[in-house]
């Protein structure tokens, strides 16, 4: 149910456009059998054609049989043909698509994440070769690859699987045309601001050096025209698309019952190391799945510098170490982290109290109040009244400084935070600082919601710590 696909999209090479990210990606059906069950997601081994695409329209006349990729249409062209071919495909060949779930799969345009996965080469290929510029044998790109110049393309578009194909047995997916994406355009890939939808790979025109498997592109959805001042859907000539077949993630009540079923183990075991958990994860438990993976980048380099013969006991030794620095690294992080939920244990304790001190002047106050109204006595009234709002004021930013430091304690983890709390009780013992003692318990029980839901409740803690201000509960 929970069977992703981890891995880094990007290039250095691409700079700040394409910084390396690490992703994780699922698929949409289950294959194989016993040990070797998989889930896979299907793609187009071609680029659509104009023969293809003008089939489910009226189909002029040049492009009867045309084995060219199509071209300068919209993203909006594109899913009006998803549309009609979905619908052909359900009416005139059902049990010939994949089912999840009793459910068949469908056409779509694929998610940047899924379009960069399949390029690499999928799990086809090795780390090592997953990670290259591309996947195909150095110097040997004009193989595989349509780009500019006389070496391949002369310029001009090309018929569609002339060329060898990459590892998955995929035609033209890095040249020849750009491809269409399902996917919002932002800088960073999954953070920011939308723009328009991605493109991914060269085409025709594109030098050979800037041909790469994580190459991007923002494209319009509409194209402003400044001189008519008129809008239309936006086209290019050196863009077309492939498509996917995917699946819904819930297709039935079933699917859903066990994938609820198995959420708490996958939540608490590999789930913990995927990007979406990392994202609110404690500072260690980052720089650990980044350890990882420089880890497992540094064991590539071992083993192409031994295969190379180029391992000499000297750049041994610089691995190594740097293997222990690693260690070392991640060692030093997690005393940093302990001493951390100490001191914001601290200052969340300092704060909670401050708010029950203050809370407590309230009650007092209100009957100051009331017989200074029965007394007539307007400008102690107004005195007053002035000093009560003072209070409620000095209780509401003592809130967001104890429900901020509990988000910071939320950064150093589980166990770091297990450490601080046994910390802080001893400290306050040893002062016999009994009511502040008194509150830990309420304390402790807000930072546990928080590492469970890394959502705070400023509501319900305010209730909770005003309560405290009530006679008798807190001396």
């Amino acid at each position: 149910m929970y069977a992703w696909k981890r891995f880094r999209v990007g290039d250095p090479v691409g700079g700040y456009k394409e910084s390396p990210t690490g992703v994780a990606l699922g698929g949409a059906f289950q294959v194989g059998q016993g040990d070797s069950k998989d889930w896979c997601y299907y793609v187009g081994k071609y680029e659509v054609t104009e023969d293809q695409f003008y089939a489910v329209s009226s189909k002029p006349e040049e492009f009867k049989k045309s084995n060219l990729p199509v071209r300068d249409i919209s993203w909006f062209d594109v899913e009006d043909f998803v549309r009609h071919y979905n619908t052909w495909l359900y009416a005139n060949a059902l049990d010939r698509i994949p089912e999840y779930g009793g459910i068949p799969g469908y056409l779509r345009l694929p998610t940047e994440y899924e379009w960069e996965f399949a390029t690499r080469g999928g799990s086809k290929v090795s780390n090592a070769q997953f990670d290259r510029r591309t996947p195909y044998p150095a110097g040997k790109l004009a193989d595989y690859e349509w780009f500019s110049g006389p070496k391949s393309s002369h310029n001009k578009v090309k018929p569609v699987g002339l060329l060898k194909p990459n590892p998955l047995g995929l035609y033209d997916m890095l040249g020849n045309v750009a491809e269409m994406t399902r996917s919002l355009y932002r800088v960073e890939y999954y953070q920011g601001r939308s723009g328009g939808f991605v493109a991914k790979g060269g085409h025709y025109l594109t030098n050979e050096k800037q041909i790469r498997s994580s190459l991007r592109t923002e494209q319009e959805f509409y194209a402003f025209n400044r001189k008519t001042k008129k809008l239309s859907p936006g086209k290019t000539k050196t863009l077309g698309f492939r498509l996917v077949i995917s699946s819904l993630v819930f297709p039935s009540r079933q699917i859903s019952n066990l994938m609820k079923e198995g959420w708490e183990s996958y939540h608490k075991g590999m789930g913990q190391s995927l990007p979406a958990a990392v994202s609110t994860s404690a500072i260690s438990t980052k720089t650990k799945v980044s350890g990882s993976d420089a880890s497992v980048y540094l064991l590539q380099l071992k083993t192409q510098l031994n295969k190379s013969g180029a391992m000499s006991d000297a750049v041994k030794q610089y691995l190594d170490n740097l293997s222990s620095s690693l260690d070392e690294i991640q060692f030093t992080i997690h005393q940093a982290e302990k001493d951390s939920a100490y001191a914001w244990l601290r200052t969340a304790g300092e704060q909670a109290f401050f708010i029950v001190r203050e809370a407590r002047k309230l009650p007092i106050l209100k009957k100051l109040q009331n017989a200074a109204k029965l007394s007539q006595r307007t400008l102690i009234l107004k005195k007053y009244e002035s000093r009560g709002k003072e209070i409620r004021q000095n209780v509401t930013q003592a809130m967001s400084s104890y429900t901020e430091s509990i988000r910071q304690l939320g950064l150093t983890g589980d166990t770091a935070f297990e450490d601080g709390i046994k910390r802080y009780r001893q400290f306050l013992t040893m002062r016999q600082a009994g009511p502040q003692l008194l509150l830990l318990a309420t304390l402790e029980k807000h930072v546990r919601f928080y590492l469970k839901n890394k959502r705070t409740d400023d509501g319900q803690w305010e209730k909770d710590l005003t309560q405290q201000a009530q006679p008798g509960k807190m001396q």
